[in-house]
């Protein structure tokens, strides 16, 4: 068995290359990194706990990519180049094998993003993995939640819900009817959706160009749409002046199987409020439109438009009713009615 300090220097000090010749990563009691010229840093961190982000039985190749992976797609929301990032890892014991796989998790997905590992702390407890990772934008570039504007188009990257699915089959709960129908190739498709997400940074230097708000859709569309409202109505100085996002579930881009899912269930629930999708949501003025779906067709990423944000006295002229639905400020629409998802209310930490 590997002590830490050995642990460290076999598995984890390799994955600190990329850096400048000038930059001090692994080894020493702190990082030295240089600054991009007329750039800000981001900085984002997100932590990941055995049995409550995912399943005790995730291999730690897939463990150790999610935990970067997640940060990646939350700079990518604010439309950040990742740079590094450091890692705090808790195990419950010197397992090498799992740990040399957990290790290989990390040198792919940081190859993969050009992002090097500069630090951390390993620790001894229940199996927890912290990521903070740094990332570069230009000054005042960075896309905030708290910029959506009345008369922004809603807009998603790709598919919505295939990360919930996922955690289903991992689970094995998908319901009856589904698993009757569904593929062995499609099931592999939603355990990827899940446990490898790639995070949409094809679109993450441009976003600036084009959106007014930005998100990563990690909680659960729904929540996260809230959490654009949220932001954007701080300023408001009146109850007429809140915005609102109307959404019509018809437009939301499904995968196949979702589809599949969707027509044997009715469960838009499940797909509106898992979670773990890990792809972007944006508001983007009417004019912006057509620059996002080019910009988005040259990185090769789906970007669907899904409904818009009107004031809260705007509803008073649709047929959508100032229900409860719109105390999270979110109103959903199917085949031009209102459609009400019972408890929407995306993943909740507490």
């Amino acid at each position: 068995m590997a002590r830490e300090f050995e642990l460290i220097n076999f598995l984890f000090e390799p994955l600190s290359k990329g850096l400048a010749k000038d930059e001090v990563g692994i080894g020493d009691d702190g990082a030295v990194l240089n600054v991009p010229e007329n750039h800000q840093l981001v900085v984002v961190t997100d932590t990941l706990v055995s049995g409550v982000h995912f399943p005790e039985t995730t291999s730690s190749y897939n463990v150790a990519w999610k935990s970067v992976a997640v940060n990646l797609s939350d700079l990518a929301a604010m439309g950040a180049k990742p740079g590094f990032y450091n890692l705090a890892l808790t195990v419950p014991d010197n397992n090498h094998s799992w740990l040399t796989g957990f290790a290989k998790g990390l040198s792919d997905i940081g190859d993969l993003y050009s992002m090097p590992l500069v630090g951390g702390d390993t620790t001894n407890g229940p199996l927890t993995i912290t990521v903070t990772a740094h990332g570069w934008l230009p000054k005042g570039k960075a896309v905030l939640r708290s910029g959506a504007k009345e008369g922004d188009v809603i807009c998603v990257t790709n598919c919505i819900g295939d990360g919930a699915l996922g955690l289903m089959v991992a689970q094995d709960n998908l319901p009856e009817p589904v698993k009757k129908q569904i593929l062995f190739a499609d099931c592999q498709y939603l355990l990827d959706a899940l446990n490898v997400p790639h995070p949409q940074l094809g679109l993450s230097e441009e976003l600036y160009s084009f959106a007014n708000s930005a998100i990563d859709i990690s909680d659960g569309l729904l929540a996260d749409v809230s959490h654009i409202l949220e932001e954007s109505n701080k300023t408001a100085v009146a109850e007429n002046d809140l915005l609102v996002a109307v959404i019509n579930v018809d437009d939301i881009p499904l995968s196949k199987v979702a589809q599949l899912y969707i027509d044997n269930t009715e469960d838009w629930l499940s797909l509106l409020a898992g979670g773990d999708d890990y792809q972007l949501c944006f508001t983007v003025s009417p004019e912006n439109i057509n620059l996002a779906k080019k910009i988005a067709k040259q990185a090769g990423i789906e970007i669907s438009e899904i409904g818009s944000i009107v004031s809260y006295d705007e509803l008073d002229k649709s047929n959508v009713s100032k229900s409860e639905t719109v105390n999270d400020r979110v109103v959903l629409l199917k085949d031009g009615c209102e459609f009400l998802v019972d408890g929407a209310k995306g993943y909740m930490h507490f």
